[in-house]
C-alpha cells in the first residue's frame, strides 16, 4: 500500500467494502460492541489506511470505535475485540484476490481508536 488507497472510487476493492460493511452489520447486531461501550448509542468502522507521516507511514488497519459518552473498559476485553474484529477479516481476506492483498499491504499495524483517541 504505497500510497493513499480511495478503496470507494475503485471497483477492485468493492469486495473488501462488502466484507467489511458485514463485519460492521454482524458486530453491531451479534450486541458486542453494546456490551464493550455499554450503550446502544455506538457504532463502529473498519478502514484500512496508512498510519504515520510521510515516507515513514505503513499500512494499517483503523478500528474505530464511536460512543455517545465515554466508557471505561479493561484492556483484556478491548484486546479480546481487536482480536476478533482482525480474525474476521483475515477470514474475509481469503476470498481477496492477490493484487488486493499486494496493495493493502500484508503486514498490517492494527489502531484502535475510540471517540477518535488512539487507544
Amino acid at each position: 500500500m504505497a500510497k493513499r488507497i480511495k478503496m470507494d472510487e475503485d471497483e477492485r476493492f468493492s469486495g473488501v467494502l462488502a466484507d467489511l460493511e458485514s463485519i460492521r452489520q454482524d458486530i453491531l447486531e451479534s450486541g458486542r460492541l453494546v456490551e464493550l461501550t455499554g450503550t446502544e448509542d455506538c457504532d463502529f468502522a473498519v478502514a484500512f489506511d496508512r498510519y504515520g507521516r510521510g515516507n515513514t507511514a505503513e499500512p494499517a488497519i483503523f478500528i474505530k470505535i464511536q460512543s455517545a459518552g465515554d466508557f471505561d473498559v479493561d484492556d483484556g476485553r478491548l484486546d479480546d475485540f481487536e482480536d476478533f474484529v482482525v480474525s474476521r477479516i483475515s477470514d474475509a481476506s481469503l476470498e481477496w484476490t492477490m493484487e488486493v492483498k499486494e496493495l493493502l499491504g500484508d503486514d498490517r499495524l492494527v489502531v484502535l481508536l475510540i471517540n477518535g483517541e488512539e487507544c
